[in-house]
């Protein structure tokens, strides 16, 4: 996915007075509240048989931060949706390395019902429409299962935009609605699988030229197109998550995937160092560690679903979209095969013999192929739900995906640990021990202290994407003429009007600041979206604003040629407070 370029070239403000052009100060009264947050850690801990490990306190976990062993100041342990009470005679009873009072989780207080928000991003790009109806039924069918607490988003990909099908709800019919509504939805993966059918072809049509260059060739560009659409898909997931950053509760992504190699390469072409060497630089595997990482900077587990099962070798009939070849009899040969698909027209006749022999060695290509292709899909979502303390729902299990996420996040452990570092975004390593013998431990391996800055770099973000309510004032933005530039770019003129009165003027030597962030987002006709980046701005006088003053900033964009959605938004840090505007700029209107 080729990001929109966005390049912001200089700033000028209209100052409201002649005093108000003064130089820029740092001031401590601009700096982040650093308050006062808890580091939670869900922990399942299960026995031999897969059961929930029951009654265990405090003092049998051993929490390690960044290598370095760190008290746990909140501790509960949720049986099946509900929040226990540590002090009751069955903790003692069973034995706990620790029975001293230690504090609930502030948010699963002893006896409280606690709830889990369960974001489902569902593939329309790779997925095809019957797996998804699969997945999706169950899901269906397992909602009346949802705790009183629980809720239920519901967001799509189609390989352009995402679509939020449905907010956050607790309703069942509700959720219902929009699950049945995310059936409906038209899916690609028939296009994904007749691209993969039109590739093999053109391999075997190729190959039968003994051209080597134009086999090289053909190999190169199927895999630079197959990663740059797995690059697109994973990226809009860790967009959806972003988005969607802070609902209530424990946090799960039920994350699926219609098949996305993290190494397109060997998907296309196996083991041939001269296709990864020209392929390198298109690795999406950049796009997974991102998506594993944002998961575990907001505190979300992934629970991966394989939409797909375990695959026959399917073709797809181009003209129509069908599926065709419910077995391997009616396949052609594997692209392991590099050679022509049969015998070439002045050989003679095969016997029944060699007929009977090229179909079992079709066969076999053809399950080896499918074997490597197939966990070249499914080790990705398998490291993700790794990474991320999640389960992954392989093959018949994404019948399952929901009953077996509830059995995941119904009992479990909830640790929590103050941090001592400032809230700064950087990536801190979590390890959990338990002390006791002959059981397993799944939780998030990382942990990323979001700061507000970033909290509110995603709420833009959010407000590009869905169109969601950043609860903030609004203020006026106005286009100028665009300029054309090289490379089929233009200088875009922005001008926002800011009203005054809605910021926060802090008292400084001469007269009064505010302290402004800028975050320009773009969204262009093709789904891809730029970095949001953020530019500080001052804005000063010698009095304070009188009631309706406004000032005006310009700033000019470079932007593409093509039809692009603005989302501009103005964060006071001082009085944490934001003025939102969007506007859309189409290159063919003036």
């Amino acid at each position: 996915m080729r990001p929109t370029m966005l390049t912001i070239l200089f700033a000028a403000l209209l100052p409201l007075s002649a005093s108000y052009a003064q130089e820029s100060k740092k001031l401590e009264a601009f700096g982040e509240e650093i308050d006062v947050r808890v580091l939670n850690l869900e922990v399942a801990v299960t026995d031999k048989d897969g059961g929930h490990v029951e009654a265990l306190g405090p003092g049998d976990f051993r929490l390690i931060v960044d290598g370095n062993v760190v008290p746990i100041e909140y501790f509960s342990e949720i049986r099946y949706g509900s929040s226990i009470d540590l002090r009751t005679a069955e903790a003692v009873a069973a034995g706990s390395a620790s029975t001293a009072p230690t504090a609930a989780v502030p948010a699963a207080a002893p006896g409280e019902v606690v709830g889990t928000s369960f974001l489902l991003f569902v593939d329309n790009y790779f997925g095809v429409a019957r797996d998804r109806r699969i997945v999706l039924e169950n899901i269906i069918e397992t909602i009346p299962r949802l705790g009183p607490k629980d809720r239920m988003a519901v967001v799509s990909f189609d390989g352009r935009k995402l679509n939020l099908v449905g907010n956050w709800e607790t309703s069942h019919p509700a959720i219902i609605r929009n699950l049945r509504q995310a059936i409906a939805t038209k899916s690609g993966g028939l296009q994904r699988r007749a691209e993969l059918d039109q590739y093999e072809l053109q391999l075997r049509r190729t190959g039968s030229g003994l051209i080597e260059e134009s086999l090289e060739n053909t190999k190169v560009e199927y895999v630079r197109v197959l990663s740059r659409q797995v690059d697109t898909v994973v990226k809009a997931a860790t967009a959806a998550m972003r988005a969607m950053a802070k609902p209530p509760g424990r946090k799960v992504m039920l994350l699926t995937s219609g098949g996305w190699p993290d190494d397109p390469s060997s998907f296309a072409v196996g083991p041939d160092p001269k296709i990864r060497n020209r392929t390198q630089r298109f690795s999406p595997r950049a796009a997974f560690d991102d998506l594993a990482g944002t998961a575990n900077k907001l505190g979300y587990t992934i629970n991966t679903i394989d939409m797909a099962g375990r695959q026959n070798r399917q073709s797809v009939n181009a003209s129509n979209g069908t599926l065709v070849g419910d077995d391997f009899s009616q396949q052609a040969p594997s692209t392991v095969e590099d050679g022509p698909a049969g015998p070439g027209p002045a050989d003679p006749p095969p016997t029944s013999e060699q007929l009977t022999g090229q179909l079992l060695d079709d066969v076999i290509l053809a399950f080896s192929a499918t074997d490597g292709r197939e966990q070249a899909v499914e080790g990705p979502l398998i490291a993700l739900a790794k990474e991320t303390g999640g389960q992954a729902m392989i093959n018949s299990f994404r019948a399952t995906a929901l009953p077996r996420t509830l059995e995941g996040t119904s009992s479990y452990y909830w640790l929590g640990y103050t941090p001592t570092w400032a809230r700064d975004d950087k990536e801190h390593k979590v390890r959990v021990q338990v002390l006791r013998p002959d059981v397993k431990t799944r939780s998030r391996r990382s942990f990323r202290d979001l700061s507000r800055q970033s909290e509110v770099t995603m709420m833009v973000e959010s407000n590009l994407l869905f169109d969601t309510d950043l609860r903030g004032y609004s203020m006026a933005a106005t286009l100028g003429e665009a300029k054309p530039k090289r490379g089929k770019k233009v200088e875009l003129p922005l001008s926002l009007e800011i009203p005054m009165d809605q910021l926060l003027m802090l008292p400084v030597a001469g007269g009064f600041e505010a302290n402004l962030e800028l975050r320009i987002a773009v969204l262009d006709e093709k789904g891809n979206r730029s970095e949001i980046p953020v530019i500080p701005v001052t804005l000063g006088g010698k009095n304070k604003p009188r009631e309706g003053a406004y000032a005006t900033y310009d700033t000019t964009l470079v932007l593409r040629a093509i039809q692009q959605q603005l989302a501009v938004v103005l964060y006071d840090v001082a009085g944490e407070s934001m003025l939102s505007t969007s506007v859309d700029f189409d290159p063919g209107s003036g």
